[in-house]
């Protein structure tokens, strides 16, 4: 009776190492992942950054300014160009404003096809 006894525990102390190994193995497999995250995160904290720079330097109001001048060919606004209020309603062609159909479907859809 006492050797089935030790057998026993012997196959349980086994079967525990055997767990324990196989738990260790499955923790450091989980910290190889959880280190190349941070990595992967800290890759991509460094992209944005660039990222932001880049954006930064590509709205700097010279450059863009720069930019305008040579492919836009723009010209300052001239006195002339400017009309008041009151006027612009004589200048500007007169619509009825459009109503809305009385349908099921895409009110406003059918507002901007009868703007057409």
């Amino acid at each position: 009776m006492l050797r089935i006894l030790n057998g026993f525990l012997v196959v349980t102390v086994i079967g525990c190492a055997f767990v324990l190994y196989s738990l260790e193995h499955a923790s450091r497999q989980n910290e190889r992942q959880i280190a190349k995250y941070k990595r992967q995160i800290a890759e991509e904290q460094e992209n944005i950054k660039l990222l932001n720079a880049e954006w930064s330097y590509l709205n700097k109001p010279e450059r863009l300014e720069r930019l305008a001048r040579e492919h836009l060919s723009l010209r300052p606004a001239e006195p002339q160009q400017f009309v008041k209020r009151a006027d612009l309603a004589a200048l500007l062609p007169e619509r009825p404003a459009p109503l809305a159909p009385e349908s099921d479907g895409d009110a406003i859809g059918d507002m901007l096809k009868g703007l057409e």
